[in-house]
């Protein structure tokens, strides 16, 4: 008798005790979804705010990370001249003894100002944000090409053929297309489907480099 007992206090005893763990597992789900809510909110505040901050800048906010943004926002005008330094530092890298690669970034960078005047001519934009689209790239580029560092050039010219090397492709499309756009967009692949294809630059946009003493 008293062994069932017993029995009977434990059923009740583990009865009771799952019944304090649902009520509490029940409290800790509320608790997390009102956080979750909490979080949600504080996040779409913040994007309002990030919004309205730079609402200058329309087609680069979500495609340039946050952080970046401010900064480039604050240099403006020197946007243009930070990405020609960019390429210029890899395009004569002493860390590279490969001629093929040079040629690959000098090519990069043609195609690079064809691009810009492409844009400016014929997509939307507000003033400054081509030019930080094209330092944000190669930026991302300068990265990518510290881990060259060691690769035979056959490697290299592989690399070119991927991102982040064709993402200006995409960059491209951030922008929508002016009423004067032609009928085809801007290839930046040559015929056999290589990039960067033969470029030769911009004139445009070489002048006001020249402007800005380089």
């Amino acid at each position: 008798m008293d062994i069932i007992i017993v029995i009977l206090l434990a059923i009740i005893a583990y009865i009771l005790w799952r019944i304090y763990r649902q009520k509490e597992e029940e409290k800790e789900i509320i608790a997390n979804e009102k956080l979750q809510i909490e979080d949600e909110k504080l996040e779409a505040k913040y994007r309002l705010e990030f919004k309205e901050q730079f609402k200058d800048y329309p087609h680069l906010i979500g495609n340039i990370e946050d952080s970046y943004l401010e900064i480039y926002s604050q240099r403006k005008d020197l946007n243009l001249k930070q990405a020609w330094f960019s390429y210029a530092h890899e395009a004569n890298n002493p860390e590279s003894d490969s001629s093929e690669v040079d040629s690959l970034f000098h090519s990069l960078w043609d195609i690079t100002e064809e691009t810009l005047e492409h844009l400016e001519k014929y997509h939307e934009g507000e003033k400054y944000e081509h030019e930080i689209a094209i330092n944000n790239y190669w930026r991302i580029i300068t990265e990518k090409a510290d881990s060259f560092n060691g690769k035979k050039t056959e490697v290299i010219k592989k690399l070119f053929q991927s991102a982040p090397f064709t993402d200006i492709i995409e960059m491209i499309s951030w922008f929508p297309k002016k009423s004067n756009h032609p009928a085809k967009e801007i290839s930046l692949v040559d015929e056999k489907g290589m990039f960067p294809r033969e470029s030769k630059g911009s004139a445009r946009v070489q002048e006001r480099l020249k402007a800005l003493g380089l």
